[in-house]
This record gives C-alpha cells, structure tokens and sequence, in this order.
C-alpha cells in the first residue's frame, strides 16, 4: 500500500486546519468556516472508508441484474430498441476479472432510459427500476443518508 493513503492525507488535512489554521483565525466567521471543512472532511473520509463495499455491493448488483435480464430471453427484450446490444455489452462486461463497470453501467444507462421512454417491457422495467431503487439505497447509505429518501 501507497502512503500516505488517501484516508491518512484527509485526516492530516483536518489536523492542520485544527491544530494550525484555526488557532490563527480571528473572525468567529472564519473560524465557524474552518469547522465546516472539518465537518466535510470527516464525512469524506467516512465515505472513503466506506466505497470498497459499496463499489462491490454495485458490481453483484449490476451482475445480477443483468444475469435476470437475460434469462428473460429475446420475447421480452426487442431487437429494434437495442437492449440487446447493450444486453451481451454488459454480459460481457461482467465477465470480465476485474469486471468493467463503465460498460455495465453504461448499458444500465440504455435499459434505464429505455424503461423511461416506455421502450421496455414489464418484465425488464421491474428488474431495471429494482436494481435503480437498490443503487439509490446504496447511494445514500454511503453518502451517510444526506440524500433524501423517497
């Protein structure tokens, strides 16, 4: 492992702006602002600790749903709308050691647009709003919940 990590160069930024910065700073404003960096600080690095299983839990999900979406077969997925394409992309995408996620997210972007045009079927509408509810869960597990909840 590379040091200092990216964990280790956020808190030692926090450390200087406490220890170094604030003690400096007359205005209670500026100071009220060097604590807001503080705040930010540690909730990115709460975040940074927290991306590998996220990244992960997003790659089984992506793999998953993709893996359902094929087994539904060509009757539900028309040729003309190109989620075929954009099907056997992100198949193989995932295949892939390590998997490419540009790819399948890009192909999660066809299926998503396609089911908001109303270009997709039922079938394939359920598992691509599901797999979009579970990322909108995991989104804001790791955001630390500041985004809203529907």
């Amino acid at each position: 492992m590379l040091r200092p990590t990216l964990n280790e160069l956020v808190n030692g930024m926090q450390r200087t702006i406490v220890e170094a910065l604030i003690p400096e700073l007359t205005s209670p404003y500026a100071q009220g602002q060097a604590m807001s960096a503080v705040a930010m600080l540690a909730h990115a690095a709460a975040v940074l600790e927290s991306a590998p299983a996220y990244d992960a839990a997003e790659i089984k999900d992506l793999r998953a749903t993709f893996a359902a979406l094929k087994r539904l077969g060509d009757k539900h997925i028309s040729k003309k709308s190109g989620l075929r394409g954009a099907l056997a992309r992100a198949t193989r995408a995932a295949a892939k050691n390590p998997p490419d996620r540009r790819v399948m997210e890009e192909s999660m972007s066809a299926f998503a647009t396609a089911v908001a045009l109303g270009n997709a079927g039922d079938s394939v509408a359920r598992h691509v709003r599901g797999y979009i509810r579970r990322n909108l869960e995991r989104s804001r597990n790791l955001l630390g919940g500041s985004l809203p909840t529907t």
